[in-house]
């Protein structure tokens, strides 16, 4: 049996972090919630197993969501990351930790669902190219 995937999903709106926690959940999916920059940083360091990040581009303050992405890949070099954004088409890609993909807000879980199983299987046809 495979274990389940932890999420961590960093979103400054309370009923986005709901709605999303509970659809992945019923998709099997463990989730983290963070509210902002601060809080993603504190599950970040705190050594915990993260899969996937899921963290609003838009999200300012103290620890920006683009720089949140950047610690998370650091820390855990094989993490998924997907940014949101009202505008997704303005996240620079030079901004962005490579291989992420960005979806607009407002989104339904199932869409972010379905970027997970993308970028899981992407990332699994990647490592059997680089055993063959």
């Amino acid at each position: 049996m495979a274990r389940q995937l932890t999420v961590l999903l960093v979103a400054s709106d309370g009923l986005t972090r709901q709605i999303t926690a509970n659809g992945l959940a019923m998709y099997g999916y463990e989730t983290l919630l963070a509210k902002d920059g601060v809080e993603a940083m504190g599950a970040i360091t705190a050594g915990g197993r993260i899969d996937i990040l899921v963290v609003d581009a838009d999200i300012g303050g103290d620890i920006p969501g683009l720089e949140v992405a950047k610690a998370a890949r650091l820390r855990h070099p094989r993490v998924d990351v997907i940014y949101t954004s009202r505008m997704p088409f303005r996240i620079p890609e030079a901004a962005k930790v490579k291989g992420a993909p960005s979806i607009r807000t407002p989104y339904q879980p199932q869409q972010i669902v379905g970027m997970i199983s993308e970028l899981r299987h992407r990332g699994s046809a990647d490592e059997a190219r680089r055993v063959a």
